[in-house]
């Protein structure tokens, strides 16, 4: 069977829930969780006054700024890019893993077909998966936009602040990648999944909590400012420079220890 129809065929259900909690979460937090905030600003103020300011940090809250639409979606958008990135890493390992997982790798190999082709198979399906989840939340995302009064903005500037969630994304998938084609064994997609995204959160919370400027570069969800992007229309340079080379880096990786590793015979 083709290689890319079979991964496709593999993960489209899986890929169908994920996208739906994504878009679910999007429209409650921006069309019914936003609103009240606006609306409540005094009262929602004086809440977040009591919190500790490295509570506040931890969480993404910036109270100079989460009452304007921009501040709320990049509050937001933490807690949806951590969404999106258990599925992205997550679609990372389960296709690369997959014959690992049932040790079965030399069948795989039996056509034969050369391992470079094999790769970009594998990697172009989860690719089409992630594209087609984006385009649906960019269609979501700008919907909004355009029904929201406080998000009047430039339509380049909500493209870009939209399109923060699949760069996210792409770092993520490549980490899993990684990980599957280097493990000696995957034993559950979703456990080391969870531990990818929710690790990289831990490493976004520290660092918005010391303020060290060297520790940006270690978090993933502060690679793609969606609030600077909804504002200016552009990332920050080295940021988006880091998350690239990060991204090709794993890839390339990835992709060496792919074509030369051993194959698990049952």
């Amino acid at each position: 069977m083709n290689v890319y129809r079979f991964e496709l065929r593999r993960e489209w259900k899986n890929a169908a829930v994920w996208t739906a909690v994504l878009l679910v979460l999007l429209g409650v937090l921006l069309l019914s969780v936003y609103p009240i905030y606006y609306d409540g600003r005094t009262e929602v103020l004086a809440a977040l006054k009591g919190f500790p300011p490295q509570f506040a940090a931890a969480f993404g809250l910036d109270i100079d700024t989460i009452f304007s639409f921009g501040g709320f979606y990049a509050f937001s958008f933490l807690y949806l890019s951590v969404l999106g990135a258990v599925f992205a890493s997550g679609l990372g390992l389960s296709v690369f893993a997959r014959e690992k997982r049932a040790k079965c790798d030399d069948f795989l190999l039996t056509k034969p077909r050369p391992r470079t082709v094999l790769f970009a198979a594998k990697g172009l399906a989860a690719l089409t998966l992630l594209i087609l989840q984006d385009i649906l939340y960019f269609a979501l995302f700008l919907a909004i936009c355009k029904t929201t009064p406080q998000a009047q903005a430039p339509f380049g500037n909500q493209l870009v602040a939209a399109l923060a969630l699949l760069l996210t994304q792409l770092v993520f998938f490549a980490a899993g990648a990684c990980i599957a084609v280097f493990a000696k064994r995957v034993r559950a997609v979703s456990g080391t999944a969870m531990a990818v995204a929710f690790g990289g959160f831990l490493l976004t919370a520290l660092q918005s909590i010391l303020k060290k400027e060297a520790l940006r570069y270690l978090s993933p969800y502060q690679y793609f400012d969606a609030e600077l992007a909804f504002k200016t229309g552009h990332f920050e340079t080295a940021m988006a420079v880091t998350a690239s080379l990060l991204t090709v880096a794993l890839l390339a990786a990835a992709f060496v220890k792919y074509r030369t590793g051993q194959t698990h015979a049952v």
